[in-house]
C-alpha cells in the first residue's frame, strides 16, 4: 500500500464521521425530545384526571363521621371523604389516606385535638 492510499482512506473515514457523527446526534435529540410529553400535554391529562374523579361517586360521605375537620391536617372535610377509622367508640373522616395513616401514629392525641360535630 503506497501512502497516498492510506491518506485517501484516512480521508474517506473522516468524511464518514463528519457526516454521521451529526445526524445521530440529531436523532438522539429527536428521540428523547420525542418521548417527554410537553407541560401542555401533562396539564390536559391532569386535569382530564382530576374532572374524570370529581365525577366519581364517593366511597364516604360528611354524614357517615362524627368530626368536622380531618384530625391530622385541620382541613374541613367536604361532601366526599377519602376514607375512615373507628376509634373510642366514633368514627373519624379523613381527606387522604396519607392523614389517616397519621392519625394511626398517635390517635389518643390527635383524637383530642379533633373538631367534631355537636
Amino acid at each position: 500500500m503506497s501512502f497516498s492510499t492510506i491518506k485517501m482512506n484516512t480521508l474517506k473515514k473522516r468524511s464518514i464521521l463528519r457526516n454521521i457523527l451529526p445526524a445521530s446526534f440529531v436523532a438522539s435529540a429527536i428521540l428523547l425530545l420525542s418521548c417527554n410529553p410537553s407541560p401542555k400535554q401533562d396539564a390536559a391529562y391532569k386535569s382530564r384526571a382530576y374532572a374524570k374523579s370529581d365525577t366519581a361517586k364517593a366511597k364516604f360521605t360528611r354524614d357517615m363521621v362524627d368530626n368536622i375537620r380531618d384530625p391530622s391536617c385541620g382541613m374541613p372535610l367536604s361532601k366526599a371523604v377519602e376514607d375512615t377509622l373507628h376509634y373510642g367508640g366514633k368514627v373519624y373522616g379523613f381527606c387522604s389516606d396519607e392523614c389517616r395513616d397519621e392519625f394511626i401514629k398517635d390517635p389518643e392525641k390527635l383524637a383530642k385535638s379533633a373538631v367534631m360535630k355537636k
